[in-house]
């Protein structure tokens, strides 16, 4: 059946001319919630200042990335998108491959990689045929008026459940260190004294970084922590083979599950959709590039989504192979970080990532609390601006000190969200762009438009609901 609803905006031809969309566009970018500090992992480019300014450490390692990385090239976009995707939620993807089972999780892994790569490819399509930049602008102008707010409302779901994620990590963090290092005191050990350890770190190094308007060094901050994720992730691989992979032989007293049955094979769904939420920041990359194309982001997107993939496998298989049947939380409790100087330091670089993330996501769930309230970051008065983070950020804290396991908020922040930003949305932008017909599109981008669209209801609904089964039922 053809779809020939036309975008919903009054103009004759359909669209705004690009130069007036971008007028108007800067005054609703200002109230987005997508002009955060929070969301978006880039190494941005600053417009060139004319006047002359002393150079800081910061200007010249800035300088010195773009000649190393050419903004806007390759690199740059392969990196800016991967580095969005590749987080704490690497975490927890042992404990969703010991749920749904090995093959499993790689026919998960497969597929979502799959349909990454599509969502990425047909948003490239749909804003080089509107020209709008922004996810909530496409909301808007596509599918109608308070659209964008229901996407404001998604977002900031998808923020407040990863800063949630972000704390329960600190503590995963804390906890094989107080167990394992000797003269710690009982009280420390028992989880009454890691919550208070892990609300002390919350207080004198998460919560400072929230309480500022903008924190723009933070992005440099977390896109290069990555390099701590990729180290943890060797430092996985490593530890593992050094364990011989002996309950992949079935040695180790901890079996290995290639496939599983029930509501279990699909717990571990929303975990894998939440490590490929990357849509919404694709807007910055796209705009960007030097040589802007779809078929150039497409590729750009495949090969972000591919490298992303490949350090999902070997998380999962090395991770699970190691620890079998008995990892089923964050693979940060596996490990004895004092015993080992390597794994003390994959511990050290989460860290870091963990605390530069907490912030910029923070930052961005406040802003889409602040446009739906109409409240403008730079006008607020800042004794409104730090009652209303110390609130948000007091109710995430309470939440991570008191959920047990990282894979709760991940499964259902991953079902939800990622089910909606990552499948649902590109392809309602795409079937509302106008002219979208089988003729028009073509049959592959017809079939497998809706096949996206299928993709995120299922996702949406069985994942959300298995995870809600394994709250209650553990």
């Amino acid at each position: 059946m053809e779809d020939n609803r036309e975008p919903n905006n009054s103009t004759p031809g359909g669209y705004y001319p690009l130069e007036i969309e971008f007028k108007a566009m800067e005054k609703r970018v200002e109230r987005s919630p997508s002009n955060s500090d929070g969301n978006d992992y880039f190494l941005c480019a600053e417009e060139v200042q004319q006047e002359t300014k002393p150079k800081t450490f910061w200007s010249r390692a800035k300088a010195f990335a773009g000649i190393v990385v050419p903004y806007g090239g390759l690199i740059s976009s392969v990196f800016n998108l991967a580095s969005v995707c590749v987080g704490a939620g690497i975490l927890g993807l042992p404990a969703a491959a010991n749920s749904s089972g090995l093959v499993m999780a790689f026919i998960y892994l497969l597929a979502i990689t799959c349909f990454a790569i599509y969502s990425l490819h047909v948003l490239g399509k749909t804003m080089e045929k509107t020209g709008l930049r922004t996810f909530e602008s496409m909301a808007k102008q596509l599918v109608g008026n308070r659209f964008d707010y229901f996407v404001a409302l998604v977002r900031w779901v998808n923020s407040f459940g990863s800063t949630i994620a972000y704390v329960i990590s600190v503590g995963d963090i804390l906890q094989p260190i107080l167990t394992n290092a000797s003269g710690t005191p009982d009280f420390l050990r028992r989880t009454e004294g890691r919550r208070l350890l892990t609300a002390a770190v919350w207080a004198l190094v998460m919560l400072p970084l929230v309480l500022p308007k903008k924190v723009n060094s933070l992005r440099y901050v977390s896109t290069f922590a990555v390099a701590f994720v990729v180290y943890f992730v060797i430092m996985l691989v490593i530890q593992s083979a050094r364990s011989g992979l002996v309950n992949l032989h079935g040695e180790g007293g901890e079996s290995i599950k290639l496939f599983n049955t029930g509501n279990a094979a699909i717990r571990g769904l929303g975990v894998f959709m939440f490590s490929f939420v990357c849509q919404i920041n694709c807007y910055e990359v796209y705009w960007e590039m030097k040589k802007r194309s779809v078929k150039n982001f497409t590729i750009y997107s495949a090969i972000a989504m591919l490298l992303c993939l490949v350090l999902y496998i070997l998380t999962v298989f090395f991770g699970y192979a190691q620890f079998g049947s008995g990892v089923n939380n964050s693979i940060l409790l596996m490990y004895n970080p004092v015993s080992d100087p390597m794994v003390m330091a994959g511990y050290a670089g989460m860290l870091v990532k963990l605390c530069a993330a907490y912030a910029l996501q923070t930052m961005a769930c406040r802003n889409a609390i602040y446009h739906c309230i109409s409240w403008e970051v730079e006008t607020l008065p800042y004794w409104k601006h730090f009652i209303a983070v110390i609130v948000l950020s007091t109710v995430v804290l309470l939440c991570g000190l008191f959920i047990p396991n990282i894979n709760t908020v991940f499964g259902l922040v991953g079902a939800i969200c990622g089910g909606f930003l990552s499948f649902i949305f590109p392809a309602l932008f795409y079937l509302y762009s106008g002219n979208w017909t089988l003729r028009s599109v073509g049959l592959f981008d017809y079939i497998s438009t809706y096949a996206l669209l299928i993709a995120g209801v299922v996702g949406v609904v069985f994942g959300t609901v298995a995870s809600i089964d394994e709250t209650i039922n553990g």
